[in-house]
């Protein structure tokens, strides 16, 4: 499976030290990997490598990818959507599906250039999806089936599994994708077994859990659970999407009122506040054709993408906001900058040979 194994690489570039070369193929621009990748067995090492897409972060030559699945007529399909963000120009590639593709109802999560793709409520398969060079591989499978459903959150490399547990089944397991091990943490007492999770966020270096009725954080660092109040679980319910971007938590409810509103949590009061959109070209007006949309920090930016249906056909669309507190602002409001928003995916544009709209089970975006 993927990891960061101190492997030792060939000679990239013949008369450059390796140290050099890695620099020089950093910048090169996403496009051109796979082509660099059949150059020789030493680059396409590299470019499977977390440790390349961390080089490019450093130097800033990061770009934004989206990689979807979609189910058609009962088979999955996944496409990689790439916006060139000089010119706006969109490239949508079809990618190959996993040998084994896992029900449609896993799960999935992104560590570095890697998906992966978690079975969960039906089964404990795991594949992993190396979106440096389009490749998938097995990985180590779940150590149980979550028959409630589950929430994922990323952190320092490790893949929270959270939900559906008991007072004898453990209430997360954790993924190192270093080591490539699944380990169950040890889980609180809740005064209420087999409520399903809420919600889950990343915040201060810790994984927050909310319940219908507690709130929980669990410490990497001391390995302990711990209650809080912070009465953010009060809107909070399972299709909502939640997320911390620069220490705000952000919320997106596709059945509040007014619909689909982008909230941020107002941590002096206890309560959430609408997020006021500044230079939105109403792509993110979401409107009542919306299917359930997805919320991500990428890079310290809040990024949606949601579908819709559209003249019989299906699109996505995805927007990057940069959340910035209000100038002068007392009372701890926020506002979110459209960077872009754009249609970015259409499904008549492709062949789909099922009667019934296709649907989208994952939307993710990967920074490579």
């Amino acid at each position: 499976m993927p990891t960061t194994a101190d492997e030792p690489l060939g000679t990239l570039i013949p008369s450059l030290p390796n140290e050099v070369a890695l620099q020089c193929l950093a910048r090169v621009p996403r496009q051109y990997h796979l082509v660099l990748a059949a150059v020789s067995k030493p680059i396409r090492s590299l470019l499977a490598s977390p440790d390349f897409f961390a080089v490019r972060s450093s130097l800033n030559c990061s770009e934004l990818l989206f990689y979807l699945r979609v189910v058609e007529a009962n088979r999955p399909l996944w496409f990689m959507v790439h916006r060139n963000a000089a010119t706006g120009n969109t490239k949508v590639a079809r990618l190959p599906t996993a040998p084994q593709e896992p029900l449609v109802w896993s799960d999935c999560a992104v560590v570095g250039p890697n998906i992966y793709d978690l079975g969960c409520r039906f089964s404990t398969e795991v594949w992993i999806f190396n979106c440096g060079i389009h490749t998938w591989e097995r990985g180590p499978s779940l150590p149980k089936m979550r028959s409630k459903a589950v929430k994922h959150v990323v952190l320092e490399g490790k893949i929270y599994a959270i939900g559906g547990w008991t007072a004898e089944c453990a209430l997360a397991d954790v993924f190192d994708t270093v080591t490539g091990r699944w380990e169950a943490l040890p889980s609180p007492k809740l005064r209420v077994y087999g409520e399903p999770v809420v919600g889950c966020a990343i915040r201060s270096g810790k994984v927050c859990v909310w319940l219908k009725r507690e709130e929980l954080r669990f410490d990497p660092a001391t390995r302990t659970w711990e209650v809080f109040k912070s009465r953010a679980g009060s809107e909070l319910h399972s299709s909502v999407e939640i997320c911390e971007v620069n220490g705000v938590l952000c919320s997106l409810d596709p059945y509040s009122i007014p619909f689909g509103k982008i909230k941020h949590f107002d941590e002096r009061t206890g309560v959430w506040r609408p997020l006021k959109l500044v230079g939105d070209r109403g792509l993110l007006n979401l409107n009542d054709h919306l299917m359930r949309p997805w919320m991500f920090n990428v890079r310290g930016r809040l990024v949606l993408i949601g579908t819709e249906y559209f003249r019989g056909g299906t699109r996505v669309w995805c927007g990057v906001i940069e959340v910035v507190k209000n100038v002068g602002d007392e009372c701890g409001d926020f506002r979110g900058e459209v960077l872009w928003s754009e249609i970015v995916f259409w499904t008549n544009e492709w062949v789909m040979e099922g009667r019934k709209p296709p649907l989208f089970y994952a939307c993710l975006p990967v920074s490579l």
